[in-house]
């Protein structure tokens, strides 16, 4: 598959020159071969406002507005026909021209390049990343206790013993878990790493009482493995709401016959995991 070579650029918001405290509000991508100059902004002023508190949100919306417009007449000079070919001199010109260094309240980080299948989907993970920072979700942190589980089970001779699987009724019910170890169609151990230290404590509760869910109602349907072990990521602090959510979730996992284990506890890990 032919690699496309992508220019970038991530728009910064920096509106007090004294401090350099800048949020990353927007990328700006250029790929003349795909036939493609494209943008996007952040437009949620609630963000920036989170974050500057002081900032008067008018002055973000004002500034938002005017390059926005200067993106817009950009794309529009660099506007290609319906063979996606575009003046490729004269886009990185402007390409060049629009991310110099400049002292304004939008400007930009360095130029990078990027080689991509996909362009388009591209721009949408640089976005994400970058901007939205997907990154920070529970969703990214749980894929990463996966892998740290894996290469824990690896370096203990365990990893080719578990596999990813879907447990329970594909026309009802099921849950895909991705350490589960079986003899023959009998699951016999399973481990989910579980990131429960999020911000909001009603958040880290509710993640954790979701999947206290998912167990019970396996269990209920007989599908559940005869071991079930949750690795957990909680709060680094040991006192306050958020530890209160964490302690209080956990310690209902535990009455519910689920071994509970701290991600960063890889020998107990290991043990659980061991066969016998």
């Amino acid at each position: 598959m032919k690699k496309f070579a992508c220019q970038y650029a991530i728009v910064r918001f920096l509106p007090y020159r004294e401090t350099g405290e800048f949020a990353n509000v927007g990328i700006v991508m250029l790929c003349p071969e795909a036939g493609i100059f494209d943008f996007r902004l952040l437009n949620r002023v609630r963000r920036i406002t989170a974050f500057f508190e002081e900032l008067d949100a008018g002055i973000y919306r004002r500034a938002f507005k005017d390059f926005q417009a200067e993106l817009k007449r950009i794309r529009n000079w660099l506007a290609h026909d319906a063979t996606k070919n575009i003046d490729v001199a004269l886009a990185q010109h402007l390409f060049a021209e629009l991310t110099r260094q400049r002292e304004a309240m939008m400007r930009f980080d360095e130029v990078r390049v990027v080689l991509a299948d996909d362009p388009v989907q591209q721009f949408e993970e640089l976005f994400g990343h970058y901007v939205e920072r997907n990154f920070a979700t529970k969703a990214y942190q749980e894929a990463l206790l996966e892998k740290d589980v894996r290469k824990v089970l690896a370096a203990a001779q365990l990893g080719a013993q578990y596999r990813a699987e879907t447990l329970g009724d594909k026309a009802t019910y099921h849950v895909r878990l991705p350490f589960v170890h079986k003899e023959g169609e009998r699951a016999v151990k399973a481990i989910k790493p579980l990131h429960l230290a999020h911000e909001d404590p009603t958040q880290i509760y509710e993640h954790g009482w979701a999947w206290l869910g998912k167990v019970n109602r396996l269990r209920d349907l007989h599908f559940l493995p005869e071991q079930m072990l949750f690795a957990v990521q909680g709060p680094t602090e040991t006192n306050g709401e958020r530890f209160e959510s964490f302690h209080e979730i956990t310690e209902k996992m535990v009455a519910n016959d689920v071994q509970v284990v701290p991600e960063q506890q890889t020998q107990r890990i290991i043990e659980f995991a061991q066969l016998h």
